[in-house]
């Protein structure tokens, strides 16, 4: 399978700048799906991606009464009718939807005509594929698991999502992934040229059930 590979940086909560490395599973193509399916498509992206960024801006708002906040946020995946099979229970990393929140909605508004029916879905629109490849690769990020429609040939919904992490120096703490249940199949890769003494690493923080 042929595999894409985005290196970006970000800023840990530490203030360390990061080097994120995730293998990324066939991009989408809208011509493959059909206009039907590609439609339905973008609706389950856009009402997921809304349900999320909801869930989220109102745990930002109840912050201060919640004695300890949970690493993940319940948020159940809707996409019966689309994906090609059940997924994952709906557990959606906070770090990782705080980190990409402004990408999310932007990429929701841009979606919005196609998602309330206001336009047809051009399916030989190579951006439009991109911007849709891309929220999905978001949500897939946040949710650790494929999220795969039906018709596509790719890996399986509710499969994992592989997280890599290359670190230049760590002072902080530094967590893969925050929590996942106790028969969840995650894999967590990361390495360090700098741990200094108050720095640790962590592959996953917290396991449930």
């Amino acid at each position: 399978m042929l595999q894409v590979r985005n290196v970006g940086a970000i800023m840990s909560k530490s203030g360390i700048a990061q080097r994120i490395e995730d293998d990324m599973a066939d991009p989408i193509t809208l011509g493959v799906l059909g206009t039907l399916a590609a439609t339905e498509g973008i609706k389950f992206l856009y009402n997921q991606a809304a349900e999320l960024i909801k869930a989220y801006r109102e745990r930002k708002k109840n912050r201060e009464e919640q004695a300890a906040e949970s690493p993940v946020l319940d948020v159940p995946i809707k996409g019966d009718q689309v994906l090609d099979a059940p997924p994952a229970e709906g557990r959606a990393d906070v770090q990782v939807l705080a980190e990409h929140e402004p990408k999310i909605v932007e990429l929701h508004s841009r979606l919005t005509p196609y998602a309330n029916d206001l336009a047809d879905v051009p399916v030989d629109d190579a951006e439009l594929s991109a911007r849709v490849d891309e929220l999905r690769g978001l949500l897939e990020a946040v949710y650790g698991q494929r999220l795969t429609f039906r018709g596509e040939h790719r890996e399986p919904t509710g499969t994992r999502v592989t997280v890599r992490q290359v670190l230049t120096e760590v002072a902080g703490k530094v967590v893969g992934v925050q929590e996942v249940s106790g028969g969840a199949d995650v894999s967590v890769e990361q390495k360090s040229e700098t741990v200094t003494e108050t720095g640790s690493i962590l592959g996953v923080d917290k396991i449930k059930g």
